[in-house]
């Protein structure tokens, strides 16, 4: 496992907070399927995973995609993943920020598995767009405690960030899965076998002026379900801002492995991500420990 540390001290740094998730914060976010929590991430943290996104973009890890410039299109959209196996940063703020904690209250669990972590940069003049899906069609799980939190490090206006289909969560849709560069697949990333799936539905005529989108700013983090529709645009050459956003996944108590065909698991394990789980097992393993009451 490569480390490399920074100039943070991370372990000093301040613990991310539930208080906003109240009862009936919970239920509405149970309800609705994504929230939005105000300055959930310190601004000593906000700086520690800017310092480490900048360091992944000039030496990524063995799943990153370049999509924008696999695609031939303009701009960089930079995906990676397991940045929390490579860099301290990165695996202090999954370990022991209190990132868990968070997960494990949104969801109404006693635990808080780390599935993966995930960095998505989109630079300005990046055509690219995040497509329309859901997260639930490309994991190799079965359950309903599974959410990301994807925290802003850049300022981003809400036309030109996430947008989530109000209540999809509950449409229990599994659709046909495409790599984001375009492609069915990529070097990386495989999703052979999924070909009977429906389409992904068209967001316009199933949700017309339903979506759920929000003006953030970093240190805000975007709460979401894994099976909720959602997808953003690309980022216009004259905007003044990047799009860095740093997403961690998490599994609670009620989550199994199921080994899907059209998964991101075939590409996992062929760059050394392989959980070991036999099928229908507990997603707890050395893979996805458990971060609930990580560092408290």
């Amino acid at each position: 496992m490569m480390r490399r540390a920074f100039s943070t001290t991370y372990r000093s740094l301040p613990r991310l907070s539930t208080t906003q998730l109240d009862d009936a914060a919970v239920a509405a976010f149970a309800r609705d399927g994504a929230t939005c929590l105000r300055g959930l991430v310190p601004p000593e943290w906000v700086a520690a995973l800017r310092e480490g996104a900048e360091a992944n973009l000039a030496k990524p890890g063995p799943l990153c995609d370049e999509h924008a410039a696999a695609q031939g299109t303009s701009g960089r959209f930079h995906d990676d993943q397991f940045l929390y196996r490579r860099w301290d940063a990165f695996d202090e703020f999954v370990r022991r920020s209190g990132a868990g904690a968070v997960a494990a209250r949104a969801m109404g669990s006693n635990t808080a598995h780390i599935f993966y972590d995930q960095l998505f940069v989109k630079e300005p003049g990046t055509s690219a767009p995040t497509p329309w899906h859901n997260d639930t069609s490309y994991w190799h799980l079965a359950g309903d405690q599974i959410i990301s939190i994807w925290v802003a490090l850049d300022t981003v206006p809400a036309d030109a960030g996430l947008g989530y289909v109000r209540g999809s969560h509950k449409w229990n849709l599994r659709h046909r899965v495409t790599n984001f560069s375009g492609d069915a697949h990529s070097d990386r990333n495989t999703y052979g076998g999924a070909d009977a799936l429906p389409p992904v539905p068209d967001v316009g005529a199933v949700a017309p002026g339903d979506l759920l989108r929000w003006d953030v700013e970093p240190g805000d983090a975007l709460l979401f379900y894994s099976a909720m529709l959602h997808g953003a645009p690309g980022v216009p050459a004259d905007s003044p801002h990047r799009r860095r956003g740093y997403a961690t996944r998490w599994c609670g108590d009620d989550v199994t492995f199921v080994d899907l065909p059209g998964t991101m698991n075939t590409g996992w394990k062929a760059a050394g991500f392989d959980n070991g789980l036999a099928q229908g097992a507990p997603i707890a393993c050395d893979l996805h420990p458990d971060c609930a009451r990580a560092g408290a």
